[in-house]
C-alpha cells in the first residue's frame, strides 16, 4: 500500500519494489494499492478480492495515515478479513538501504580513519611512534639499541643498576652478573650495557580524527510525535551503520526542523561535509523538496532496493505470526 505521487517515477519505482517482492516469494499473491493521487487506488485494489488480505504500508512510520486512514479503508471493506501490518520503518534493514543509495551517490565518512574500524592510521604516520603499521608493536631489535632493551622480551637491560642488588631489575632473580665462578673466572654476560641517557617515554600514538561528515536523514514529517519518534529511531540506526556518523533528522513538512536547520545544526558543530539521505519510498514532492537542500551529495529515495523488499516480506510474516489467516497464501495488498 503506497502513497502516491503525481511523479511518473514513483509508480514505476513501487511497481519495480513489488516486482522484486514477487520474486523473492513466487507463491504469494502481491496487489497494489494508493491511499491517493495513483491508480489502482486501495479502495479499488480491495473491492477486487476475496476473502483475506494482508495490507502491508509502504509507510516509514506512524501518523495519521497508520493510525487512521488505513483503517478506515478497511472497515470499509467488509468482505474481507483483514490484516494491518506495521510499517516498515524504523528498521535496520532501511539503514542497510540509506547506506546504500548514500554509497552509489558517492558519499563517504572517511575522516582519516582506517577504512576498517576507524584504527590507527596508515604506516607514515605511525613514524613518529616508533610503532610498527601491522601490529603497533615495538620495532626491530636493530631501533631498541638506543633504549637498551633486548629485542626478544623488550625489557630494560641497565646493568649500571646490578652490582647494587645483584638482581636484575625487572625480575628481581639472581644474576651471574660480577659473581667469580670455581675457576676464578668472571662469567661473560649477555646484557647490553647502556651507553647513552635513560630511555624516554614512547609518546602515545595519535587519536584519530573526529568525524568531519554529517548526514541529514530527510523524512516527510508529520505533527505526530510518533512519527518523529520513529525518524529519530532510523536517524541512529543510520548512524551506527555509518559507523558513528552523526545523522539528524530533517522534514518537509510538520514541526520541523527542516532539512536546511538541520544542515546549519551540523555545520555549527564542525561537521564541513554534509551529505542528504531520502527518507522516502519512491520519488515525490517531498522527496525533491528535499534533495534540493542538500549542500552536498544527496543520495535517492529507498525505491526498490533488495533490502527494502525483503523488509516488506518481513512486515507480512509479522502480521501473520500475530493472527494467522487460514489461507496459507494470502493476498498482500501493498
Amino acid at each position: 500500500m503506497a502513497h502516491g505521487s503525481r511523479n511518473p517515477e514513483a509508480l514505476r519505482t513501487v511497481t519495480a519494489l513489488l516486482d522484486r517482492v514477487r520474486a523473492l516469494r513466487p507463491g504469494l499473491p502481491v496487489r497494489l494499492g494508493h491511499i491517493e493521487l495513483n491508480r489502482p487506488v486501495l479502495t479499488d485494489t480491495l473491492a477486487a478480492l476475496r476473502g483475506e488480505a494482508v495490507l502491508v504500508p509502504l509507510l516509514l512510520g506512524r501518523g495519521y495515515h497508520i493510525k487512521q486512514d488505513i483503517p478506515d479503508v478497511a472497515a470499509a471493506a467488509p468482505h474481507l478479513r483483514i490484516l494491518i501490518a506495521t510499517p516498515l520503518g524504523p528498521d535496520p534493514l532501511l539503514a542497510e538501504a540509506l547506506h546504500a543509495r548514500l554509497t552509489e551517490a558517492g558519499w563517504s565518512a572517511d575522516t582519516g580513519r582506517t577504512a576498517e574500524a576507524g584504527r590507527a592510521p596508515e604506516a607514515g604516520r605511525l613514524a613518529e611512534t616508533g610503532r610498527t603499521p601491522e601490529t603497533c608493536r615495538l620495532p626491530e631489535a636493530g631501533r631498541l639499541a638506543d633504549t637498551g632493551r633486548a629485542a626478544e622480551t623488550g625489557r630494560l637491560a641497565d646493568v649500571s643498576r646490578l652490582p647494587e642488588t645483584g638482581r636484575a631489575p625487572e625480575t628481581g632473580r639472581p644474576t651471574t652478573a660480577g659473581r667469580a665462578t670455581p675457576t676464578g673466572l668472571r662469567t661473560q654476560t649477555s646484557l647490553r650495557t647502556q651507553t647513552g641517557p635513560p630511555a624516554q617515554p614512547r609518546p602515545r600514538p595519535p587519536a584519530p580524527a573526529p568525524h568531519t561528515a554529517g548526514v541529514v536523514l530527510a523524512a516527510a514529517g508529520s505533527r505526530d510525535p510518533d512519527a518523529a519518534l520513529d525518524t529519530a529511531r532510523a536517524a541512529a540506526l543510520l548512524g551506527a551503520r555509518l559507523g558513528g556518523v552523526p545523522v539528524l533528522p530533517g522534514y518537509a513538512s510538520g514541526s520541523g526542523p527542516t532539512v536546511s536547520e538541520a544542515v546549519r545544526t551540523l555545520t555549527a558543530l564542525g561537521h564541513d561535509r554534509i551529505a542528504v539521505a531520502s527518507y522516502f519510498t519512491a520519488p515525490g514532492r517531498f522527496a525533491t523538496e528535499c534533495a534540493e537542500a542538500a549542500p552536498g551529495v544527496v543520495a535517492a529515495p529507498l525505491g526498490a532496493h533488495p533490502a527494502v523488499a525483503r523488509l516488506v516480506l518481513h512486515r507480512y510474516e509479522q502480521a501473520l505470526a500475530s493472527a494467522p489467516l487460514s489461507h496459507p497464501a494470502a493476498t498482500v495488498g501493498v
